[in-house]
């Protein structure tokens, strides 16, 4: 899963830079405003959260109950990805929106409703992620290929976004094809099963859902702001290294992904095995994270205007620096995801979170108009060590209080 993760972070990376090289800083700035929008709208159709499903998932008995389950989940996603996409449509309609994103600003609809159905809690629920990893190689390398062969130097705005939806949409159907070849589904994936169900789900999910728009708050709300306050060359610049580090979490994403369902099992046998387990891996991932962050700072900024081009070149740092940040985020997640298998802290987690995204949001809006993508860079870091900090101490907090009751 590890070798195919890293795969794909290669093809990841190489249609990154030659489309960055073909669309130019304000180009791919206006295509990143676009994005950043669709991800605003991605955190509010969330609203039942995948940590809420894969407990629910891993805790019924029948197959028929399951696949009652993902239906539930499916129409209601889907009923407000519509809702969203269909007021997008009447913005765009009336030109509510800045000349420099009429257009491009269309590719918002089938981005957000391809991303509002994809399946790839299910593949975590049932523990078939090796599966999701080898098929998840084909979304960076059709999409690197297609950078490869039809992209030119001088492509207009919104090119990309074209690529990503096209390549979305082929995915998507191989992924319900693998779902239902590898789980006992039956049925119309997307038949309506009322709204009951799903509004269930959503209030079990009202904790989780704030810690995921905490999370947007203080790890992406950068993006926008920083073409807010500074200008779309700016956060096209910035938009590589979030590009390159996206493909770098796209990889170290696979951990927590299969570690959640693990950390339920462990804890079924004991909290000091579950304890002793998630030290070792805190640990390991600690020394690597480390290692690989000094390797960063040293080779990134020399290398990057060679490899995306001196128009560049100010985002080798921040990139860098992105790169620490998705690392700690790794060694968060060991903490993170171990706290959330008790469902008790699921309003701890979102409490920290929430507290994070607030000093995000402050320290953006007033580092990003004095230092532009460094202060964004910098506050992104800082947000993901305070995360970690605090969710070391609630393990800690937890683990005794567990042991003496």
């Amino acid at each position: 899963m590890v070798g195919a993760r890293i795969l794909g972070l290669g093809f990841g990376v190489v249609g990154a830079i030659w489309s960055a090289r073909c669309l130019g800083p304000r180009n791919l700035g206006i295509s990143g405003m676009v994005q950043s929008i669709v991800l605003q709208a991605t955190v509010f159709i969330g609203i039942i959260s995948p940590t809420v499903l894969i407990r629910e998932y891993k805790n019924l008995e029948s197959d028929q109950a399951r696949t009652r389950l993902v239906k539930a989940t499916n129409w209601f996603r889907f009923l407000l990805a519509a809702f969203v996409c269909l007021a997008a449509g009447i913005v765009l309609a009336f030109h509510w929106v800045p000349t420099t994103y009429q257009i491009v600003g269309w590719m918002f609809i089938p981005n957000l409703l391809l991303v509002s159905i994809q399946p790839i809690w299910i593949f975590q629920a049932a523990e078939k992620q090796q599966f999701q990893s080898v098929i998840a190689i084909f979304q960076p390398a059709l999409t690197a290929l297609i950078y490869l062969v039809f992209f030119k130097p001088g492509m207009s705005a919104g090119a990309d976004l074209v690529v990503i939806s096209s390549v979305a949409l082929t995915l998507l159907i191989v992924y319900w094809y693998a779902v239902y070849q590898l789980i006992p589904l039956k049925g119309n994936p997307f038949a309506f099963q009322g709204l009951k169900e799903a509004w269930n789900l959503a209030m079990r999910s009202r904790w989780l859902y704030v810690s995921a728009l905490a999370i947007y708050i203080y790890t992406l709300l950068e993006q926008p702001l920083l073409g807010w306050f500074c200008s779309v060359e700016e956060l096209g610049k910035y938009r590589t290294a979030v590009r390159v580090t996206d493909s770098l979490n796209a990889t170290f994403s696979i951990i927590p992904m299969i570690l959640f369902p693990r950390f339920i099992e462990w804890r079924k046998k004991g909290e000091e095995i579950f304890r002793k387990r998630q030290y070792k891996l805190a640990v390991f991932f600690t020394i690597f994270g480390l290692v690989t962050a000094t390797l960063g700072f040293i080779f990134i900024p020399f290398f990057y205007p060679y490899i995306f081009g001196a128009a560049f070149a100010q985002a080798g740092l921040p990139c860098a620096i992105l790169v620490f940040s998705k690392i700690v985020t790794v060694v968060n997640g060991i903490y993170g995801w171990g706290l959330l298998t008790d469902h008790r802290y699921d309003k701890a987690v979102s409490l920290v979170l929430i507290f994070t995204a607030f000093f995000s949001l402050v320290s953006n809006l007033f580092f990003i108009p004095l230092f532009g993508m460094y202060g964004a860079a910098g506050v992104n870091l800082s947000s993901e060590i305070f995360v970690l900090i605090a969710f070391i101490w609630l393990s800690a907090r937890r683990y005794r209080f567990v042991m003496i009751s």
